[in-house]
């Protein structure tokens, strides 16, 4: 046990715990972490002109490198201007250990500037949220901070910091974080009710998420998918969970339209739901599940398992251990004729997924030449000319998904980050936090130019500490998703849009220059509006090493 500031044994922990970068944007009541940070060189503060920029950063960090992320915040104002980033990293399991500055204890009674209940604040969107009370308890809140949020469910934490406690004496002892050994099978009596269910399915379809890729279990996933022959697809904004190539993936699953929803499962006779929350709705519906379809839901988060759908079988569990005693399990009970039966529609589905991939190719070649740029041909531009290994960032908002999708198959695990929560701002940020935990890897940020908007200062970031990435801006000038969905709306009401359907939905005159954002901040970057241009100006960003490069591309805004 040693005496020392409570200061130094905050960041003597983070050192035990293997931190080295914190992500922030400091304030007054930050200070006496600061002043205690200039002593400690293996920590590298990551500074973020806003505090969303901060949380965005630290998400991309978290994702990538699998392990919680600190961030650094600014008492009241500071939350509140991260509470949007710290809403996507809730609803997607990131786990990230959050703190801020609190105003000093013997003020507090008198509500002084910048003040607020942060804890309250917080809660709403964290696993767990306190400030701390006693200099004493500081080793004991940070140490729970990192298990709390690094075991299942994973999920951010808060600490509020006030800065008078942290210059107070203590006597530590300094200890890295121990975790528990958070791997838990399903109970077997359930396995052996799914297994059932499965082996005897004759149309069988399979539902992942990102719980997937979390545990580690895509070999799992694609001997079970392919053992029952099930149509396999991605749930909404997932991840590398299955080979975007394998011939039983069909692509992603959602419940925006539920027409769309109901005709994907119209002829499904068991569906089996595995590491996702089953069906997150947009606009409200009665039933987005096929009525007498049995479900199969397995996750490691209790709270998942039967919330909106309760399953014919519902296990608890690592979805690694689970599919494979699931796959086991099916081996034991499928016949010959059952497997026979599984081989064909293994062929029957990759027939369908080369008609589809063939319709897309169509697609493809028809817009090619398209003035505005088709976010199809942008797709295909980036898929040959980025370097071999490179890791994806972000989706290029609604324009992009459909047409990374067809041009850029994604098949290593940890390789394609997507935003999950749903709210906009997530893509340059965490473009250079996925970086910063991969340096050995090519880093490209796919951004809508909507959503670049909301954190835009993560240029400058990008360029203060020469973060070599590249981004693509697919820029069609307006919140398009907002437009598709405005279709979605009124196509439930039995109506078509009309003359005005969009207001507010146009992001032109004055247009939204990417281009000459980043020039700003000196990073080499050109706009691109015609096609023929679009392969040198990514060649030339794709050679780019030592900082950041940015290629803005004015694309069909596809109304």
């Amino acid at each position: 046990m040693v005496r020392m500031l409570a200061k130094n044994a905050f960041m003597d922990q983070l050192v035990a715990d293997g931190v080295q970068y914190i992500f922030g944007n400091p304030g007054t009541t930050e200070l006496a972490f600061m002043e205690a940070l200039q002593d400690y060189p293996q920590i590298e503060y990551v500074l973020a002109l806003q505090e969303a920029v901060a949380v965005g950063m630290a998400e991309g960090y978290a994702r990538a490198a699998q392990k919680p992320a600190l961030v650094n915040l600014h008492v009241a104002a500071g939350l509140g201007n991260a509470m949007g980033m710290l809403y996507n990293a809730a609803r997607g399991g990131t786990p990230l250990v959050v703190t801020a500055g609190q105003q000093d204890t013997r003020l507090i009674a008198q509500e002084p500037l910048l003040w607020g209940d942060l804890v309250e604040t917080a809660r709403q969107y964290t696993k767990w949220s306190t400030e701390l009370r006693r200099a004493e308890d500081i080793l004991l809140l940070l140490s729970r901070a990192f298990k709390v949020a690094a075991e299942p469910p994973t999920g951010p934490v808060f600490i509020a910091l006030p800065q008078d406690l942290l210059d107070q004496e203590i006597d530590a002892t300094v200890t890295p974080t121990r975790y528990s050994a958070w791997r838990t099978r399903p109970d077997p009596v359930a396995v052996e009710r799914a297994a059932a269910i499965l082996a005897r399915a004759k149309s069988p379809v399979v539902l992942c998420g990102d719980g997937v890729s979390t545990s580690g279990a895509q070999d799992e996933l694609v001997r079970l998918v392919e053992q029952v022959g099930a149509r396999a697809y991605a749930g909404a904004r997932a991840e590398v969970n299955i080979p975007s190539n394998h011939p039983q993936y069909l692509g992603g699953f959602t419940v925006v339209n539920i027409h769309d929803a109901a005709r994907t499962l119209a002829d499904a006779d068991a569906i089996l739901c595995v590491g996702m929350p089953v069906f997150t709705q947009l606009f409200y519906s009665e039933r987005a599940l096929p009525d007498g379809v049995p479900l199969i839901h397995l996750d490691i988060n209790p709270w998942e398992v039967g919330k909106n759908y309760p399953p014919e079988v519902g296990l608890i569990g690592d979805p690694k251990y689970g599919l494979a005693d699931i796959a086991a399990a099916v081996s034991k009970l499928q016949t010959a004729d059952d497997r026979q039966a599984a081989q064909e529609r293994r062929a029957a589905v990759a027939d369908q997924k080369r008609r589809q991939d063939a319709v897309t190719g169509e697609r493809v070649q028809q817009e090619w030449d398209r003035t505005p740029i088709s976010p199809y041909r942008v797709m295909a531009e980036v898929g040959r000319a980025m370097p071999p290994g490179a890791i994806i960032v972000g989706e290029g908002g609604s324009t992009g998904s459909p047409a990374l999708n067809a041009s850029i198959d994604r098949t290593e695990p940890g390789t394609f980050f997507r935003l999950r929560g749903g709210g906009l701002g997530f893509g340059l940020p965490a473009t250079l936090g996925v970086k910063l935990a991969r340096p050995d890897r090519p880093v490209v940020g796919l951004i809508g130019e909507g959503e670049g908007m909301y954190t835009n200062q993560a240029l400058w970031t990008a360029a203060h500490y020469r973060i070599p990435v590249t981004y693509v801006v697919l820029n069609n000038a307006s919140y398009r998703i907002l437009k598709v969905n405005m279709k979605s709306y009124l196509r439930g009401l039995g109506r078509d849009p009309r003359p005005g359907s969009y207001p507010a939905m146009d992001l032109d005159h004055p247009t939204l220059d990417f281009a000459k954002m980043a020039a700003v901040w000196g990073i080499p970057s050109r706009r691109v509006e015609r096609p023929g241009d679009l392969p040198q100006a990514l060649h030339e960003a794709f050679q780019v090493t030592d900082g950041p490069s940015l290629v803005d591309v004015a694309v069909d805004p596809g109304n």
